[in-house]
């Protein structure tokens, strides 16, 4: 187990090898989880939406997977900038998986944001995007 803390839907784990520090998502409860392997400290990130995923840019900067858009991260200080809407314009919906390919190429979804099944078929589709 890398932390005690429970989370209430928590997905979108991701390993960063350059830094030897895993990172997942409590959805629900808009927080980032962030454990260096080596120390086993953690550090939780309050977030101002929901996310679901996470991608490293490079050193400084991540790229967050969120329910309206791609955020780019600022790892020292937390700040997120808007990259890209993703369904802005669709209050149903919000984002779901994602993870890079080995060629880079990040592969994300999105989902009815209650996660019901007949939500799912009202909308008659499950959106998947590559970037």
């Amino acid at each position: 187990m890398l932390a005690a803390e429970r989370c209430h839907l928590g997905e979108g784990p991701t390993y960063d090898a350059s830094t030897d520090t895993a990172w997942w998502f409590d959805i629900l409860e808009r927080r980032l989880f962030e454990v260096a392997i080596e120390s086993g400290a953690v550090a939780v990130h309050v977030l101002d939406r929901m996310a679901s995923a996470l991608a490293r840019i490079d050193a400084e900067r991540q790229l967050v997977v969120a329910e309206d858009g791609l955020y780019i991260r600022n790892v020292s200080d937390g700040r997120m900038q808007l990259f890209a809407p993703l369904e802005a314009d669709n209050p149903v919906t919000r984002s779901n998986d994602a993870r890079v390919h080995p060629s880079g190429t990040l592969w994300l979804g999105t989902m009815g944001r209650n996660a019901r099944a007949d939500l799912e078929r009202a909308l008659g589709r499950r959106l998947c995007r590559c970037l």
